[in-house]
């Protein structure tokens, strides 16, 4: 994909394609994970019309070919003539959230709703588990190993809603219980060992955990995301004092909202 990659950077010097996001360094046209791909360019009719040829420049050279069954071009809110942009590239218009290896990706906070998915994977893993016949230490780990998932992928990539953490640590607490009374509270159950608790790890720890480790991600930078993040919000000014602004994203707020449990000492970068 290197070939696309060098297409697409004189496309953009020589003015043929325009940057989503002007004035950012580093600028960033596109991102490649496995064999998917996202752009990211200014809807106009030439552009489009460019990154139609680029694709098929693509192709002869490589034989690589969009699915175009597959894919999906997504426009802003402001944008116009949506469908008529769509048929440039000629694949079909879609709308946000959209969901990408399972998760979904939005650009506000992800609803209860958006997340219906994993309280659904949940409940499949859960019901598929012959519960009658395991010991109350197998459905421990059964349950450990739900929470290891959702800790893993979901959490590192989103912040669940609260009412999807419930939802789905009340699934799992059923089945500890076999769907009966349950004989201690689930938060007791996630209390260490020498306290009387399996050591569970509840799901809002692991959540904060994350939003943490998203924080620290920023702080430390030399990743693509921070640096861009970083001349996105930060620009000249100070992180460390940087205002909340409704124009930023999620992520960034999220960012904000846990840099003060950050131990680095205030004013750097």
């Amino acid at each position: 994909m290197e070939y696309f990659t060098c297409l697409m950077d004189l496309a953009v010097h020589r003015g043929r394609l325009v940057l989503l996001f002007r004035r950012m360094d580093p600028p960033v046209t596109h991102l490649i994970y496995a064999d998917d791909l996202l752009v990211f360019i200014q809807p106009s009719t030439e552009g489009l019309l460019t990154l139609a040829a680029i694709m098929e420049d693509l192709k002869s050279v490589s034989g690589l070919q969009m699915n175009r069954d597959k894919s999906r071009v997504y426009f802003s809110s402001l944008c116009t003539r949506k469908e008529e942009r769509a048929d440039v590239l000629g694949i079909a218009r879609s709308d946000l959230p959209v969901r990408y290896l399972g998760v979904p990706l939005t650009v506000n906070y992800a609803r209860d709703q958006d997340c219906h998915s994993l309280v659904e994977y949940v409940q499949r893993r859960v019901e598929g588990w012959q519960a009658a016949g395991l010991s109350f230490g197998g459905r421990i780990e059964l349950v450990r190993s739900v929470i290891s998932d959702v800790a893993h992928f979901w959490l590192q990539s989103i912040l669940l809603p609260v009412a999807t953490i419930r939802r789905v640590e009340r699934l799992c607490a059923d089945f500890i219980w076999r769907g009966g009374m349950h004989a201690i509270s689930w938060y007791q159950l996630c209390r260490p060992r020498k306290e009387g608790g399996v050591g569970l790890r509840p799901l809002l720890e692991v959540r904060e955990a994350s939003a943490l480790k998203l924080a620290w991600r920023f702080i430390s930078g030399g990743s693509l995301w921070a640096d861009w993040m970083h001349s996105r919000y930060v620009k000249q000014s100070s992180f460390w004092t940087c205002p909340t602004d409704n124009n930023h994203s999620v992520t960034f707020k999220t960012v904000l909202r846990y840099r003060g449990y950050s131990s680095l000492p205030f004013g750097g970068s």
